[in-house]
């Protein structure tokens, strides 16, 4: 999170949220099942690919953790697994970098990652007994509780995050009220 972000994120010290939205969004895609770990085998236990997902917040005003979510799900769909061959000492390489184009290639084409599913969240914050979806960060300073709920292609609850606030069900005149 640059500090050209959000007028709170200051020069030289990492955003109070960077680490929080890095770890729900980690656990997101793990727990969802998104991408089998085995298509990024190159030569079965042997080696395999590993992925690295930088994402830079340019406007944090609000749902960081959706739209993080949704930014690597982009770059996870478009991601390509390169052709490799195996070197003489038994190394994997890129085919077209080194010249190895005699050699018989550990993948024969440039494949995209296949996603098991998509994960999806919506952040809400609750305030009284109302309910606001989507909300501005100054929105999330003021409300009393902000909750992510994540879910997957089919529906299936995947997640649901709740940092600090109030409970989740109100009382009134009329008796208790739950979330449904």
């Amino acid at each position: 999170m640059p500090p050209i972000c959000s007028p709170i994120v200051r020069p030289g010290r990492p955003a109070e949220a960077a680490p929080v939205v890095a770890k729900q969004l980690s656990d997101t895609i793990l727990s969802s099942g998104m991408i089998n770990l085995k298509e990024l085998s190159v030569v079965s236990g042997k080696a395999a690919w590993m992925a690295y997902l930088d994402i830079y917040c340019l406007d944090a005003d609000g749902a960081l953790s959706d739209t993080a979510l949704l930014s690597a799900v982009a770059a996870f769909s478009h991601l390509e697994i390169p052709v490799v061959s195996l070197n003489d000492d038994g190394k994997i390489v890129l085919s077209e970098e080194q010249g190895l184009s005699d050699r018989e290639p550990v993948n024969k084409e440039k494949r995209k990652i296949n996603l098991s599913s998509i994960p999806f969240s919506l952040t809400c914050v609750l305030h009284k007994n109302y309910i606001l979806a989507d909300p501005t960060a100054e929105e999330e300073s003021i409300m009393d509780t902000i909750v992510t709920v994540v879910l997957d292609s089919s529906s299936q609850l995947i997640s649901l995050h709740k940092p600090g606030g109030t409970v989740l069900a109100y009382t009134s005149a009329n008796g208790p009220k739950a979330w449904n």
